[in-house]
């Protein structure tokens, strides 16, 4: 006789990075899921602060902390997983080549041992794929399996789980749900992962063991999860993205009143600057900087400049910007919280995104999703393609990054516009802010091909994706299939 199986569902999350706050919690994802009266077990890294606790605590919700990487020889085996990964990366995605020759730079040598390799990972590609997976789940530590014997999860969701980062100390921080996923898999639970964003299929990393469902934002990653990381077609679920939802209702604020927040003129158009993860692009603030001041050169003061700072930058370097006039320096994310490296967005910072971008008469930066976001709310885009201190070696430069391959779907569309100096950069402005209809319909095009829907409702799709997770035998015919 098979035992009843609970009514009430137990799901176990993991959030080691607070725009997983933003990504999840904060959207009908979670207010869908715990409206349906599922039990909800967060694993976050800030369910110990009192804020948090008020905004997200509920009958069926429950926090955990997540569990620091662990230390021995998983490391090792940790470290030769990655590298095989490396190698299949290289062989099926223009960023994995990229990668490549930037660490082989300057070595002959390592080029032609590696293009050996990689024409070996060409081959037999899945196979590595799958040794690589069942050494994770045979030899992975069992972090969580404890909390899973307890409450008995019915399915193990993931928010960060894909990294090419090394696995110990502070670079570890932002993937350590990856080991709840392995304790899961570890225990033949079924498995889900959220990816996070449209470039980490092909160039963020691999999945620690096959994941029995995944969301993704379009039906280019779709492709990805199966022709990069050898997924069922079946098990890819397109839902687009629950940051963009908010997109769905801008503007929030007035032009005046917006304006009125950064001391800029709402009778003048401005120009958005956003900046890379510090460390990303070499002398960023220099670069911003150099932009600040041809601006005024070509402008005068008829046009305003804002430096909007990514949430794993620091606003303090960009100190000098803001003795400039004319100039505002803007902070993403509304602050820290709990043990998260990066700021958290509640509703206002991510309405105080949508406003930034949708009152700008143009969006620059150097590679960055933030060229989606413009898009998405009709905005011109245009990609910094050139380095503050003229042109450097490729494998140093930052039009490498336009190569990357979700990069360059971005360019092909015909949505972004790329530039080479700074002087092509304060023409290509110029003409956006005299006709902010120049490339509208390849903007669109990239939206739908990027975002797939900008109506509100991604963060519902999850949340279908997931109760269908649970309503599915994926327990037992998907993993029966590894």
């Amino acid at each position: 006789m098979t035992e009843a199986r609970p009514s009430v569902r137990t799901v176990f999350i993991g959030i080691p990075m607070a725009a997983g706050v933003r990504d999840i919690l904060r959207t009908d994802a979670f207010r869908t899921l715990r409206n349906a009266g599922v039990r909800l077990h967060l694993f976050t890294r800030a369910g110990h602060v009192p804020g948090f606790q008020d905004e997200f605590a509920g009958p069926n919700v429950h926090f955990h902390a997540l569990a620091p990487a662990p230390d021995g020889a998983f490391r090792r085996i940790d470290h030769a997983v990655h590298r095989l990964f490396m190698l299949v990366l290289s062989s099926r995605t223009r960023t994995g080549r990229i990668y490549a020759r930037t660490r082989s730079a300057g070595s002959p040598t390592v080029r032609v041992l590696h293009a050996v390799a990689v024409a070996f990972a060409s081959r037999f590609g899945n196979p590595l794929l799958r040794l690589s997976r069942w050494a994770i789940r045979r030899f992975g530590p069992d972090l969580y399996g404890a909390h899973i014997r307890r409450l008995r999860p019915d399915l193990v969701i993931g928010t960060r789980v894909l990294t090419l980062a090394a696995n110990r100390g502070p670079a570890a921080e932002p993937y350590l749900d990856r080991y709840l996923i392995i304790s899961a898999a570890k225990h033949d639970l079924p498995t889900m992962v959220l990816v996070p964003s449209w470039d980490n299929l092909t160039s963020k990393g691999f999945f620690p063991v096959r994941p029995d469902r995944i969301t993704v934002w379009n039906e280019t990653m779709r492709r990805e999860a199966v022709e990069v990381h050898d997924l069922p077609p079946e098990s890819v679920w397109v839902t687009g993205a629950p940051q963009h939802d908010v997109y769905a209702g801008a503007p929030y604020a007035s032009r005046d009143d917006f304006c009125a927040t950064l001391g800029f003129d709402p009778a003048k158009p401005y120009l958005v600057y956003a900046t890379q993860t510090e460390g990303t692009i070499p002398d960023e603030p220099r670069l911003a900087l150099q932009i600040a001041q041809a601006v005024r050169q070509r402008f005068g003061d008829s046009l305003h400049f804002l430096v909007r700072v990514h949430q794993l930058d620091r606003l303090e370097r960009y100190g000098e910007l803001r003795k400039l006039p004319g100039v505002a320096v803007d902070a993403a994310g509304a602050g820290h919280l709990g043990e998260y490296r990066d700021r958290v967005f509640d509703r206002e910072a991510s309405q105080r995104l949508a406003d930034t971008l949708c009152h700008g008469a143009v969006a620059a930066s150097t590679a960055s999703s933030i060229s989606i976001d413009a898009a998405a709310v009709g905005t011109p885009v245009v990609g910094v393609c050139f380095d503050v201190d003229g042109e450097r070696p490729y494998e140093r430069s930052v039009r490498r990054y336009f190569d990357f391959t979700h990069q360059a779907n971005l360019v092909r569309s015909g949505g972004l516009r790329l530039v080479s100096d700074i002087s092509k950069l304060m023409d290509a402005v110029e003409r956006y802010v005299e006709d902010p209809s120049l490339d509208s319909d390849a903007r669109r095009k990239m939206v739908e091909e990027q975002a797939f829907r900008v109506d509100g409702g991604a963060g519902q799709r999850v949340a279908e994706a997931v109760l269908d997770a649970l309503s599915s035998p994926i327990g037992s015919a998907l993993h029966n299939r590894r």
